[in-house]
C-alpha cells in the first residue's frame, strides 16, 4: 500500500508517534510518505485555550449526558489555525491516510485547518491517532476527540478506519505540572494503573500501538 502519515505536533509527542507508525508501515513493506502540518505562526501557549474558554462551563453537561454530547458535536465551534502550504495537498493517490493530532480539548487547530484545506479525501480510508496527557478516559479523552474528528472526515467524503490513543504523560499547564499530576492520580483511581502504562513506552500503550497497526496496515 501507499500510505501517508500526516500529523501536527507542537511538543513532539505526536511526531514521535507518527514516526513510529511510519517505521512500522515500512517494516511491513508499505511505501510511506510523511506530511508534517506546519503553522504559519506558532501561538503562545497561553493564547491557545482562549477560543475554548466559553465552552468550559458546559463540560459537566458534556460528561454527564450522551444526548448532550451528540448535540454538542453537531454545534460546537472548532477553532482553526493558519498552516503553511502542504507538501501533499491532494491525498487521492494514497491507499491509506494516517492522521495524527494532539488533543486540545477537541481537535488541534492546525489539523482542523488541514481537514478544510486538503483535497482528495473522498473515498480515502483515514485512520486517526492522537496523543493527550491523561489515560484513555472513554468520554473526556476518546469520545471528545475522535467523534467530531471522524464526523469531519465523513463530511469530506473520507472513511474513518481506526483509532489510536496514546498518553503523552505531558501537559503544558499550569506552573508546577499540576495538570500532569492530576491525570496521573486519575489514571490510578480509574484504571488502577500508572499513567506511564498508557504511553508509547508502556505496556498498554504498546499493545494499543500493535493493535492499531494490525488493523490499518494490512
Amino acid at each position: 500500500m501507499r500510505i501517508l502519515v500526516v500529523h501536527y505536533s507542537r511538543t513532539g509527542h505526536t511526531a514521535r508517534l507518527a514516526e513510529a507508525l511510519a517505521a512500522k508501515a515500512r517494516q511491513r513493506g508499505h511505501s510511506v510518505e510523511i506530511e508534517r502540518i506546519r503553522t504559519v505562526r506558532d501561538w503562545n501557549k497561553w493564547l491557545l485555550p482562549i477560543p475554548l474558554l466559553p465552552l468550559l462551563p458546559l463540560l459537566p453537561f458534556y460528561l454527564a449526558s450522551a444526548r448532550f454530547r451528540r448535540l454538542w458535536h453537531r454545534l460546537y465551534y472548532q477553532p482553526q489555525q493558519a498552516i503553511r502550504p502542504l507538501a501533499v495537498p491532494d491525498v487521492s493517490g494514497f491507499d491509506r491516510v494516517l492522521l495524527g493530532t494532539p488533543k486540545w480539548l477537541y481537535l488541534a487547530y492546525p489539523v482542523a485547518r488541514w481537514l478544510d484545506t486538503v483535497t482528495g479525501l473522498t473515498g480515502r480510508r483515514v485512520a486517526s491517532f492522537a496523543t493527550f496527557c491523561g489515560p484513555p478516559l472513554e468520554v473526556f479523552e476518546l469520545e471528545m476527540l475522535f467523534e467530531p474528528l471522524e464526523a469531519r472526515l465523513r463530511a469530506r467524503g473520507a472513511v474513518p478506519a481506526g483509532r489510536l490513543a496514546i498518553s503523552s504523560d505531558y501537559h503544558p499547564y499550569f506552573f508546577f505540572d499540576e495538570m500532569r499530576y492530576l491525570f496521573r492520580w486519575i489514571s490510578l483511581k480509574v484504571f488502577g494503573r500508572p499513567l506511564a502504562d498508557f504511553t508509547l513506552d508502556g505496556k498498554v500503550g504498546r499493545a494499543e500501538f500493535e493493535r492499531f497497526c494490525g488493523e490499518v496496515l494490512t
